[in-house]
């Protein structure tokens, strides 16, 4: 089936001169269309497998195993001129920040664009393609091992596929954005998503993964703190996923009951014998240190969750964003998630009644600016009413 599928040729590249002449032919583009291929069931970083290109006229598979000077592949991903366009790039984006040490400028994402277009939020791959160009990929290598060497012939046709489709699905997408003048959304959005990547890989902020952190006090939260950030070190240094260094239960109890003494240590769930050896003695000396903290010293406690006045407003401000959204033929989503109406709502608490940083730019005009006008209007309302 793929056979069918692919129309342009595969190019293996394998040697630093061959990736080096392909880059310098792929500065001079408009438009390339990347994806990663990788491992990660055990550790921390992902392991690059493989990296597509698709330049509009072929497929090249570079082999990360196999090439040992990307210097010239970095170059191009830090070119401002050439958009590379990626599929839900989370993911991609840590591949490339660990393998190569580089994040790609002027970056397009086809699920925010499809989004943006109108063919609903967070989609597939498959998908979208499915939509948009009327085909339907294969998904059989998922989760095959792309650090064999050689990789199957089903493996190449799968990872020639992404790219050869991700090209024309970009373009297409990209003429649409055009025609609805949004094609500065998409590309701003999806630049924010570099930015977003940055900020979340600071490892003083990984107590805020924790759903539950608001319950801890600002000296527990301190604790947290501390424990996230020897797990984040301790997980880079030995390359091992974040759970599998200490799990979050054993984190949240050790931060909630602050304890002195081994013994308790081992009472908490997720605490193993082998870490309560190891590392026992630091986690004590971290909730030491935390209870030791002066008060100005301390992080500032996350906002409890809405009440019931709070979620009264919300239902009316996620009810103004469907009308705005169903106007513009997009996904509700697209104008608002659930952390932006919770930055609004958590600020009017203070009587700040401002855009947070996600809803400036182009969502401040579409809807931002008629969301802080809603909330000012109803809290002062809802005063008004009590007095």
């Amino acid at each position: 089936m793929s056979d069918d599928l692919l129309q342009q040729e595969i190019l293996w590249v394998k040697d630093n001169a061959q990736l080096e002449s392909l880059c310098e032919a792929w500065e001079q583009k408009p438009l390339l269309a990347l994806d990663t291929e990788f491992m990660r069931s055990r550790t921390y970083y992902p392991i690059a497998g493989l990296i597509q290109v698709n330049d509009g006229e072929r497929n090249a598979l570079i082999d990360p195993t196999a090439i040992t000077d990307f210097f010239p592949f970095v170059e191009l991903l830090d070119n401002p001129n050439v958009i590379k366009v990626l599929h839900s790039c989370s993911e991609d984006l840590e591949v490339f920040q660990h393998a190569l040490g580089c994040l790609p400028k002027n970056l397009l994402d086809t699920q925010i664009a499809g989004a943006m277009c109108g063919h609903g939020f967070s989609v597939g791959f498959g998908n979208l393609v499915s939509q948009v160009l009327k085909a339907d990929l294969p998904k059989g290598e998922t989760r095959s091992d792309w650090m064999q060497r050689p990789l199957s012939q089903s493996q190449i046709h799968y990872a020639a596929l992404d790219v050869e489709y991700l090209f024309p699905l970009a373009t297409s997408l990209m003429a649409k954005l055009e025609e609805k003048q949004r094609l500065t959304w998409a590309l701003d959005d999806s630049a924010a998503m570099v930015d977003n990547f940055f900020d979340n890989q600071d490892p003083d902020r990984g107590h805020l993964r924790f759903k539950s952190a608001w319950k801890l006090s600002a000296r527990q939260l301190a604790t947290l703190k501390s424990l996230s950030r020897w797990r984040e070190d301790e997980a880079q240094a030995n390359n091992i996923p974040r759970n599998r260094m200490l799990k979050d239960t054993a984190m949240f109890g050790i931060s909630q009951k602050a304890p002195t003494q081994l013994a308790q240590l081992r009472t908490f769930e997720g605490m193993s014998e082998r870490m309560v050896r190891s590392y026992g003695e630091q986690f004590l000396h971290m909730v030491e240190a935390a209870q030791g903290l002066p008060e100005a010293e301390l992080p500032a406690t996350l906002p409890r969750p809405l009440h019931a006045h709070e979620r009264d407003i919300l239902a009316s401000l996620k009810a103004e964003v469907a009308k705005i959204a169903e106007s513009l033929g997009v996904a509700n989503e697209v104008l608002m998630r659930k952390r932006d109406y919770e930055a609004l709502l958590f600020a009017a608490r203070d009587g700040v009644y401002a855009l947070p940083k996600t809803l400036q730019g182009w969502r401040q005009s579409v809807v931002g600016d008629t969301m802080v006008a809603m909330v000012k209007e109803l809290n002062e309302a809802a005063d008004s009413a009590a007095t």
